[in-house]
């Protein structure tokens, strides 16, 4: 038997491409890419990630945790920062549909004062020792 994501292969990360279990990965690049949907076009800024084709473009939600993760609210300088992706899923209309979220790694976890955003600056970017990691994800 096959499931939906071998049968449907697509190039954006999915929940069912993490088979239950967050990832850590490092961005690379986030880009603003026209991108289709049911009602036509629409512009998002999509990462990249060191060591995988599959990308992520970002809801409002996965982008204000990036934004949470790196202290940076310039998408231009999240290159070099570690995300966690995990699966979990969320509301959808009157469904509840898998989905991916975004968090800090473990080790490194930046923690914003009082339910606010890290400042910019106060993130620390990876040193080229922790980045350099040839890794290759299976997506």
């Amino acid at each position: 038997m096959a499931k939906r994501h071998e049968v449907f292969p697509t190039r954006f990360l999915t929940a069912a491409d993490l088979n239950g279990k967050p990832i850590v990965l490092t961005i690379t690049d986030a880009p603003q890419e026209t991108l289709k949907n049911k009602n036509g076009e629409e512009v998002k800024t999509v990462l990249y990630f060191k060591g995988t084709k599959k990308t992520l473009p970002l809801n409002r939600t996965n982008w204000d945790s990036v934004v949470d993760i790196t202290g940076e609210d310039d998408s231009i300088n999240w290159p070099g920062h570690k995300v966690e992706a995990y699966p979990t899923t969320t509301q959808f209309g009157a469904d509840v549909v898998d989905c991916i979220r975004l968090r800090a790694p473990a080790q490194g976890e930046l923690k914003p004062s009082h339910g606010k955003r890290a400042k910019a600056g106060k993130a620390v970017k990876p040193t080229a020792d922790e980045t350099e990691m040839d890794d290759e994800i299976p997506f």
